[in-house]
């Protein structure tokens, strides 16, 4: 791949202080929050959201899509690419992405890089994601409107693999089989990429059954990285009812070995089939009691990252206006710049736009999930995309609303 061209846009704001005395954001204020959107695009969005409230498109997408795009039907293609795949995924390469990146940039806005690929199985599959994460971090490296990439270990390892490791403390100073070796490798050669492009790796979590590894790799890579600022971030699902107590425990860890923590907060993804899975084997679900928990200990997190800020680096990602107050608030109230780099907020591509704009336009750090890659690799994403918009979660009812008030003021201005 060519070396990207710097994007154009403001540079970040350095840190001086404590911010002075401004309002808080308006996550209603959706002149702000779609100033980015001609009246078609709009449109568009409010047409999709609106589909994406009827049931019958996610389970069509999961059954009939994803078997369609697999086996190349004509049109197949072409239709999830212009419906679902145009809202939530910013190209179909690092440099089709570059446009999205760069309209992004202009409003305040940095782009988080996710290579949108499922897990693979075999040794050059994992190689060939490893170069594409290289790839990223390199583009990262050229622009300030990219900060940072993310990994998923399971595009860089079997699934067997992981699980056989996760019940098991690994010694990093031993030998290891030559299997997982490669598999520590690979990780460490795309965290060494992020680190000498000035940039952070988000580690992204998955299931339980593979997580103990996962978590034990993240540490790892944050003792080698995280000596002189934060590069590594590992991710922690607060639906799970251990993770709050596991963040605190990982933050011990690492002052005992001198570095810093980082961390990425998410509810979760993988509720369903978690629940399912400790019920079909007879063990305790790792997952809440209740909604609300999930919420109470989510919020205690982003408390508690803020209140060992120095130690601490976190990015919120979370789509729960509640959640992305809490933050402004908490920083406010303790006289932490806005844009302190250990503060950052991100959604998805598509999705809580208010929340983002307006995060940005207030002078706190904010960022874009960007995910991308071809469409037939990305369609398992899109299909959880589209099952969670119709969720009880009402973030579809909300975007709909949104959009459909932004719509009525441009006809009354």
């Amino acid at each position: 791949m060519n070396q990207a061209t710097p994007v154009e846009g403001p540079s970040p704001s350095p840190v001086l202080g404590p911010t002075p005395a401004v309002p808080l954001p308006d996550f209603g204020d959706t002149e702000k929050t779609f100033s980015h959107l001609s009246d078609g695009e709009l449109k568009f969005a409010g047409r999709l959201f609106g589909l994406m409230g009827r049931s019958w498109l996610s389970d069509n997408l999961s059954r009939l899509g994803t078997w369609a795009v697999r086996w190349r039907l004509p049109l197949a293609e072409w239709g999830v690419r212009n419906t679902i795949y145009r809202q939530f995924v910013g190209g179909t390469s690092l440099q089709n992405a570059l446009p999205t990146i760069e309209r992004l940039f202009e409003r305040g806005v940095t782009s988080i890089m996710d290579y949108g690929a499922e897990a693979k199985s075999s040794e050059a599959d994992f190689d060939r994601f490893r170069d594409e994460i290289l790839k990223a971090a390199k583009l990262s490296g050229s622009t300030e409107a990219v900060d940072s990439v993310v990994v998923k270990v399971t595009g860089l390892a079997p699934n067997e693999l992981l699980e056989r490791s996760n019940e098991r403390t690994i010694d990093f100073t031993a030998d290891q089989d030559p299997e997982f070796q490669r598999v520590i490798e690979r990780l460490d050669q795309v965290c060494r990429a992020a680190s000498d492009s000035g940039i952070e790796i988000y580690i992204d979590a998955e299931e339980t059954w593979f997580q103990g590894t996962i978590d034990q790799l993240a540490d790892e890579m944050m003792r080698r990285y995280n000596r002189e600022r934060v590069v590594v971030l590992n991710t922690f699902q607060l639906y799970r009812h251990d993770r709050l107590a596991f963040l605190k425990s990982s933050h011990e860890r690492a002052r005992e070995h001198g570095y810093r923590l980082g961390c990425k907060l998410v509810r979760g993804a993988y509720m369903e089939k978690e629940a399912a899975r400790a019920k079909e084997r007879g063990y305790p679900t790792p997952i809440q009691p209740s909604l609300q928990a999930t919420h109470d200990d989510y919020n205690a997190a982003v408390e508690y990252c803020v209140d060992h800020i120095e130690e601490i680096c976190s990015l919120a990602g979370t789509h729960n206006e509640e959640s992305v107050r809490r933050l402004t608030v908490l920083l406010d109230e303790r006289g932490i710049p806005r844009n302190h780099p250990h503060a950052r907020c991100a959604q998805l591509l598509g999705m809580s736009d208010n929340l983002t704009f307006n995060l940005a336009a207030a002078g706190y750090n904010a960022s874009k999930y960007m995910v991308y890659g071809p469409v037939s690799e990305v369609l398992p994403y899109l299909v959880r995309r589209a099952q969670e918009n119709t969720s009880v979660t009402g973030e579809m009812g909300r975007e709909l609303k949104l959009i459909k008030d932004e719509l009525r003021r441009r006809r009354r201005s």
